[in-house]
Parts: C-alpha cells; structure tokens; sequence
C-alpha cells in the first residue's frame, strides 16, 4: 500500500454554453486533486459567471481518484455538487441542494441557468467495449426502469460496476454486474482439468465403470456450478434484509440466467483508501476513531443477525464526503456468510490476506465473527500508522516468531507516529491472535477511545450529524426479480411460452428467447428519439451525446441496422458496428445453448 501523492493531470474540460447566443461563450480544465467553485461571487469562485439567475457560488466540481498507484485501473471520477439557490440540473433532471454529488460522465449537461449550461468533456475515454450483446439485451428489457451507462467505477474477477440511473427520477446508482456465465465456464474448465488428469492416472476396464465415472462427474459439475452460483446470489439475500446508515443500501436485483443486476446507492466520496490517500497517507486518532466507530456500528448491526462480512478492508469501506466527520458506508457483500450461533464455524478461505485473520487459514479449526473484528484491528492501523501491519505475513503460514515480530514492528510504528494509548490498546485488544480472548464487537463499542468522558458525548453528537441525511429505504414491491418477469409477452405468443416453460426450461430462459426476438427487431427498426435524445438536439452540441443520455453505442438508442437509408442524426466512429456474426439470431442463439435452439426452432429460427 502507498500513499504518496500523484502527479495532478487534466481530468476533463467544461465549456459554457450560451443558448441565446448559440455558441460556447468560455471553458475552463477540471484537473485532479483540484475544487472548482462556479458561480458569481469572484472572491470565492475558480471560475465566474455572469448571470443574475445564477447563485453567488452556485456549483462545486470535484475529482476522486480511487487507486494513485493504478490510475488506469478505474479513470478519476468527476462529480458536480449543486450549491445554488434556484437549483440546477444534470441533463434535465433537477440536482437539489444539499444532496448528494452527481457523477459527470463524457457529454453531460449541467443547466445553471435558462441561458447558461455546462458541457463537460472527459479528458480519457476508453474504447473498449463495455457490454457485450446478450449484456445489452439483457438492459434493453428494464430500460424503462433503469438506465446502465459506460462510466466504469470498478471490475472484479467475473463483472464490473457501472454508473446507472433510474429514468424517473435521475437519482444515481451503482450497478454491480455479475457475469455468471464467465464463473460457469470457469468451473467448467477446472472441472474438465481435473477430470482429464483422472482419466490419465486410472483406467477403465469396463465400459459401465467409465459410464458411471462421466455420469458421477456430471453430477458433481453441476453441483460446483450451483455452489459458485449461490455465493453470488447470497450477497444480494443479505443485502435485502439490511436497512442501516453505515451498510450500503441496495435499490433493485435484476437476475437472469446469464447475469445478476445488483442496484444499490452510488456513494460520491470515494472508498477508505482514496480517503486516506487525500488526507496525506494517515489520519490523527481522533479522525480515526470517528471512522472506525461507524464500521463498528455497521459490525454491531450485522453481527446481531449473524451475518460476517469476511472482506473488512479500507476498499470496501466507502466515503459520503470528503470533509470530517461524514457518513461512512461498509459495502461488497460478496463474501458474506449467514450463520448459526453457537453451532457452526466456518471454514471456507475467502476474502484479502492483509486483512484476514490468522484462523481464517486453519481451515480444520474453522473460524467465527471474531474474523471481522481482526480486520478492523487491521484498518485501524492503517489509519494511525498509514501502512498495513501484517503485509504478506499470514499468506505464508507464518511461525508465532514472525507473528510476533510483526506486533512488535507495529508497536514501534505507533510510538513513532506517536499514537494516543487509547488508539494502542483497542488496536492490540483487536490484533489477538487467539481469536477466544480478541475482544467482541460490543466490547469493542464500549472502549475507552470513543467512551472516555472528554470525547463520548462528542462522539455520539457528531454520529447524529454523519447520518441525519440518511433515509431507509422505501421501495414498494420485491427487491429482487427475475429478469423473465419483467417481458411484456404479446397474447398471440403466450400459448407458446407456456408450453415450453411446463417443458421444463426455466422462464428466464424462454423470456430470454422471446426477448431476443422482439429486441433484434427493435434495434433494426430504431425509434424515434425519446424525451432525453430531444433534450440533447436541443443544447446544441449535438455532435457527440452524453453516455447518460442517449448514447448511440448503448441501448436502446442503437444505430445496428438503422431502418432510415439517410444517415443518423448523430454520427458516431461506431454507428455502423456490426453484430459479431452475419445473422445476430445465430449469434444469440450461441450464447444461450441448446435450450434457446430447441426453443427458437418451434419459431423457425434456425
């Protein structure tokens, strides 16, 4: 881990848009680790303008860069935070002040004004492509729901997440997209492996022994397959149950087949790390315990219903603001476990080594809660010393010397940054190798670094404060639905659909089929522009659309198969991109297997 600072580079460009004149009238750079304050007031602001409709400091732009040492990995994040008076927009949906920050992507339109507006540009835009046609199938079903854009806030080992955006209201939300077909060919191919390496060291005498091995091994694959598919169902069943502060909240699952939609808040501030990279690579112990007061009350709350999170890390730990004191957020319940209490330790190794405990790796003497507050230690430490205490150290099996030796290093790292002993002893009360006497999360709450009579009531004020503009969560309906419930299956057809589902084939995957069909011909007969596509026409730079509005790349704004012979309104580098095979039924077909084939042959699809 390094905290050292980055070098600031352009990030992206803003102009301002007269609409009287009809012409860019001034920009200015966005640069990174750099505010800038739009508005009247030329004391106070980077950049000045003159509009008597417009506030004295109307809008703050800011940049969060997640990773200094990867930069690559996930561009800096620009967002816009409206500060005015008589209120601003973010491509004609109303911002509000005093919410949280919009997320800018390349093309958006920020209205100061009914003559004024910002056009932001970004600086880098990737040219990869973001998803792939089952993917945008797939969206094309809840678009009326739920917008995905290209702007990219992180990837994992089998997805990624997106900005998205509900159509009806703008509000922003991250979408965590979970390619499950990518887990299933993995499995696959291991199970494959191991099964080439069996037939290799044994033989068969007989054909039924080798007849049972296959069947025997197809069983187990499926099982594998299940298991894997169950871990990342899981985190969205956790989730639906948890309505916190300090626990990120979840909108909407939309689940399918081929891939899992997880809906939840976008927070604006970036994650723990970024935090601690911006505040100079450490935090005093005062900042500190603000922070890990919150993840305990987060812990408090999950541990009460048995849940583990299994992943505590700075990454995972996200940020509502920049200044002190704000809302912090636990998030990525992907390797969260419901247990029994008093009945079951778990054994599974999971989560990141630098933050696990040292009984996460016996994996015969299994593991309790108590994991989740090792982690903490671990984070605390980070935040007082600005480094991880036991780096690589519990990867290798380590000896209690070399276990040792790494508490020791610890302790004089404290005594050289020069740490209160209220921050030393919960660090060591946590840092407990013998997870029997590693203090709870109760006992932990109760420690005198945020109980002590000249910080407690402080301490519970600035709490109040931090989360006094939370607001559980109020959707009406199911959290979690079936992308095949979401088709709208004409009359006509629904005798057909019927029939194959009591077949046997899930209805996820006869929707699918359906879907494709009527989606294809959707994309080749392009509609007229919606209400945000005329919004656009109308601002004058209709050159080059926002990704959050109607760009031509995504659904369902595709210009594949565009009926009109005139060319689009909106040229594109890509409008004329093709499907990755001639007949894109075929293509679609492929991706689904047989199941789709054997339903789209009683359509005289193939």
């Amino acid at each position: 881990m390094s905290f050292l600072s980055t070098p600031i580079h352009l990030v992206g460009t803003v102009s301002v848009w007269d609409a009287q004149l009809q012409r860019d009238i001034d920009s200015f750079p966005i640069y990174s680790n750099a505010e800038v304050y739009v508005g009247r007031d030329q004391r106070r602001c980077n950049h000045v303008v003159n509009d008597p409709v417009i506030s004295n400091i109307h809008l703050r732009i800011y940049t969060i860069i997640f990773d200094r040492d990867n930069p690559d990995e996930v561009a800096p994040l620009v967002y816009a935070q409206d500060l005015s008076m008589n209120g601003t927009s973010w491509n004609g949906y109303p911002m509000g002040k005093g919410r949280e920050s919009f997320l800018l992507s390349d093309g958006d339109v920020l209205q100061l004004s009914p003559r004024l507006s910002l056009h932001f540009r970004c600086a880098a835009q990737g040219k990869e492509e973001c998803f792939d046609m089952l993917q945008m199938i797939e969206m094309k079903v809840f678009e009326d729901q739920y917008k995905v854009t290209p702007q990219k806030l992180g990837s994992g080992a089998y997805g990624q997440v997106h900005m998205a955006f509900k159509k009806n209201t703008g509000q922003q939300l991250a979408c965590k997209i979970v390619d499950l077909r990518a887990l299933k060919n993995k499995v696959i191919r291991e199970a494959e492996d191991q099964q080439s390496r069996h037939v290799k060291e044994n033989t068969f005498p007989h054909n039924k022994n080798r007849l049972l091995f296959i069947r025997a091994f197809k069983e187990s694959l499926q099982r594998k397959i299940q298991e894997k598919l169950d871990v990342y169902s899981r985190e969205a069943r956790i989730l639906e149950s948890l309505c916190h502060p300090n626990i990120i909240r979840i909108e909407k699952v939309i689940e399918s087949s081929n891939t899992i939609y997880l809906f939840q808040e976008l927070v604006t501030a970036g994650d723990l790390f970024s935090y601690i990279q911006y505040k100079g690579g450490k935090l005093d112990d005062i900042e500190a315990a603000v922070i890990v007061r919150q993840v305990l009350m987060a812990l408090d709350y999950l541990h009460q219903r048995e849940i583990v999170h299994r992943d505590l890390k700075p990454d995972n730990i996200l940020m509502t603001s920049l200044a002190d004191g704000c809302r912090v957020i636990l998030t990525d319940f992907g390797c969260a476990r419901l247990v029994r209490p008093n009945i079951e330790r778990m054994s599974t190794l999971i989560g990141t080594f630098d933050y696990s405990a040292p009984e996460m790796l016996k994996s015969k003497q299994g593991y309790t809660k108590a994991v989740d507050l090792w982690s903490l230690g671990c984070v605390a430490a980070v935040l007082l010393i600005g480094d991880i205490p036991f780096k690589n150290s519990l990867t290798a099996h380590p000896t209690d010397l070399s276990r040792e030796r790494d508490l020791e290093k610890l302790e004089a790292d404290m005594d050289w940054n020069r740490i209160g002993q209220r921050a030393r002893d919960f660090v060591r009360k946590l840092l407990v190798f013998d997870e029997a006497k590693r203090i709870d999360v109760k006992q932990a709450l109760n420690h005198n670094w945020f109980t002590n009579p000249a910080h407690r009531v402080e301490f519970e004020a600035l709490y109040r404060r931090a989360i006094r503009g939370w607001q559980p969560r109020t959707h009406k309906g199911p959290l979690i639905t079936d992308l095949g419930s979401l088709i709208r299956i004409p009359e006509q057809r629904g005798e057909a659909i019927q029939t194959l589902c009591s077949d046997g084939y899930s209805r996820v995957h006869s929707g699918h089929s359906f879907a494709t069909e009527e989606m294809l011909c959707q994309i080749r007969d392009s509609p007229t522009p919606s209400g945000s596509q005329e919004y656009e026409l109308r601002r004058g730079h209709s050159a080059s659309m926002s990704t959050t509005l109607s760009d031509p790349e995504l659904p369902p704004h595709c210009w594949v198969g565009y009926a009109d012979t005139s060319p689009p309104r909106h040229p594109h580098k890509n409008q004329d991109r093709d499907f990755p095979c001639q007949d894109p039924m075929k293509f679609i077909l492929q991706e689904q297997g047989p199941h789709m084939q054997a339903f789209s042959a009683g359509y005289g699809m193939t």
